[in-house]
């Protein structure tokens, strides 16, 4: 798209087009008092420098447009190709304590599934910063919220079951997540808590920590993670007769408090998920994914040419033939 940076500019081409009319005018004035029968009777008699008289002041008229065309800046301009991307802070607070051994999401256990689906999350979302915080007995910030998703998958993979502790600080870690996301930029800061059990550790109630993420416009999804009934959780035990250590499986019925996470979700304006295997719980990512889209808007800058240049030396050019040929060759054809 062409553009005029001053188009008003261009109205001094008024100026030239006037001129050319006055001179047509004063042509006619002081030509149309001869009357002749033909042509053929003053013909011969025009000379060259007669007839070319004209052409000095049309190349001057010329070089006067394009200086004013100059003058007001043409300019190229191109929409770019890429766009204003307002992306969202995310923080993933996923529960590490010893219940997330628990194998009802095989061919893995519920802490290697929802590492997993996790990663791939977080691969997906190109555009957000992302933060990682796992909680046991205690919460702890793996990855604070960056762009860098090689860091947070690497860090995310390295995280165990166990390394904060055999409990689950609910509240803790969605204290220690708003305190990630409160000094924060973004339009849309969101929490995403992956929890199976009940909160029975730290000092902060999950309501209290969902209040204050709340009132710092921070939304929860939360997603209950655990199949129905009982489940096989592996533990280790030592032979009495090898000395070696072995696994064995008990079963344990699974104690999620979904009516906690709910209310926790419903206060921030997020939702609640119940994940019973490792297919639901994909399931339930990407439909957080669909619902957290980062927010496009219309091209964000311009490229712009300047396109003055041109028309600005071909008006100086003309101007000088004009002066010089003034001066000059038509002094040289009258001759």
């Amino acid at each position: 798209m062409i553009r005029f940076a001053s188009p008003w500019l261009l109205l001094l081409a008024l100026l030239v087009v006037a001129r050319i009319a006055l001179a047509l005018c004063d042509r006619r004035r002081r030509f149309g008092a001869f009357a002749f029968s033909s042509l053929s009777l003053v013909a011969p008699k025009t000379s060259l420098r007669a007839r070319l008289a004209g052409v000095p002041f049309v190349v001057e008229c010329l070089a006067a447009l394009l200086l004013v065309v100059a003058m007001a800046r043409p300019q190229r301009v191109m929409k770019m190709s890429t766009n204003d991307r307002y992306g969202i802070d995310i923080v993933i607070a996923l529960d590490s304590s010893g219940s997330m051994a628990a194998e009802d999401f095989r061919p893995k256990n519920r802490f290697g599934v929802a590492k997993g689906l996790i990663g791939d999350f977080i691969a997906r979302r190109q555009d957000d910063r992302i933060g990682i915080v796992t909680f046991g007995v205690r919460a702890a910030t793996r990855v604070p919220i960056t762009y860098d998703r090689d860091i947070a998958q690497a860090m995310l993979e390295r995280a165990l079951i166990g390394e904060n502790g055999d409990g689950t600080a609910i509240g803790h870690a969605i204290a220690t997540a708003v305190n990630r996301l409160r000094t924060s930029k973004s339009r849309s800061r969101i929490i995403i808590l992956v929890t199976d059990g009940v909160n029975n550790a730290g000092s902060i109630e999950p309501m209290t920590a969902a209040q204050i993420a709340a009132k710092e416009g921070i939304k929860i999804y939360a997603i209950g993670v655990g199949s129905h009934g009982a489940v096989p959780i592996p533990y280790k035990l030592q032979d009495s007769f090898t000395g070696q250590m072995v696994v064995q499986y008990r079963l344990v019925r699974a104690d999620l408090d979904e009516e906690t996470l709910a209310a926790i979700a419903r206060v921030t304006g997020g939702e609640y998920f119940r994940a019973t295997d490792a297919r639901t719980m994909g399931a339930i990512l990407d439909r957080i994914d669909k619902l957290e889209k980062t927010r496009l808007n219309a091209p964000k800058s311009e490229k712009i040419d300047e396109l003055y240049a041109g028309p600005l030396a071909a008006g100086l050019a003309f101007f000088t033939l004009a002066l010089l040929g003034g001066e000059t060759i038509w002094l040289k054809l009258s001759a």
